[in-house]
């Protein structure tokens, strides 16, 4: 099996997870403010995304570009000019200070052979000392082996869409990369899930996104492990 398994991972993994933190009643998805107004929300764990400028700041951002500007390219400082971003080094900062309340880092890389955002992600969590508080996901395998390598204490999520496009594809798709991975976690577009995954699911821990209607997750509540969503919230889940 190209899982790795955890005897406590299901209880450490919360059953629902904020979407770029708690951003629909106006603030900005990926940044600080909505990741405080999801634990204060009573959220366990909240979800967003990291890049890496050209000088190797990690920032909480999804696309690829601010402005036209590829922030793979761009320095952290003009980025900033541009629009406010939250570094992930500022997010740790507050999270350490917290209590009860996890973090789900999404590495945004393609890259095969570059590793500076994973190596900065890793450097981060060291210098925190937040290993057991964090999950590292991402669409990329090899993004996930090398946290395996850097960070073999942190658990593991692959994240997994069966829509076609470019970021998935067939060995992605198949798990035969997971041998390299070995993710304790799938992190899946709702969509997608089958029998194929609720088989899955009775091994290791599945997670959907985006489940943003009850509806939803109820019919499927005892199947899966949990979900992460841009508007289900706490209390939601306890009414349900």
């Amino acid at each position: 099996m190209n899982w790795s398994t955890d005897k406590d991972i299901r209880s450490w993994l919360p059953k629902l997870q904020s979407h770029r933190g708690l951003w629909v009643h106006g603030l900005q998805q990926n940044s600080l403010a909505s990741i405080k107004a999801a634990a204060q929300a009573g959220y366990e764990m909240a979800e967003f995304d990291v890049r890496l400028t050209s000088d190797d700041v990690v920032i909480l951002f999804h696309d690829e570009y601010i402005q036209n500007k590829l922030i793979k390219k761009t320095t952290y400082e003009e980025l900033n000019s541009l629009t406010s971003i939250t570094t992930f080094e500022d997010l740790l900062k507050w999270f350490v200070k917290t209590k009860n309340f996890k973090l789900n880092i999404e590495i945004k890389s393609r890259d095969l052979l570059s590793a500076k955002l994973e190596k900065q992600v890793c450097k981060l969590i060291r210098k925190y000392q937040i290993e057991k508080r964090v999950l590292v996901s991402s669409f990329n395998p090899l993004s996930l082996l090398k946290i395996r390598l850097w960070s073999p204490s942190v658990y593991r999520a692959l994240l997994l869409s069966l829509e076609k496009g470019d970021q998935d594809h067939f060995l992605i798709q198949s798990g035969l990369l997971n041998i390299l991975c070995r993710p304790h976690i799938l992190n899946l577009r709702y969509q997608d899930y089958s029998e194929r995954f609720r088989q899955l699911a009775k091994k290791i821990p599945i997670v959907l996104w985006t489940v943003n209607e009850a509806s939803i997750y109820t019919k499927i509540k005892s199947e899966i492990h949990g979900v992460i969503s841009d508007t289900l919230t706490p209390q939601d889940l306890k009414e349900l």
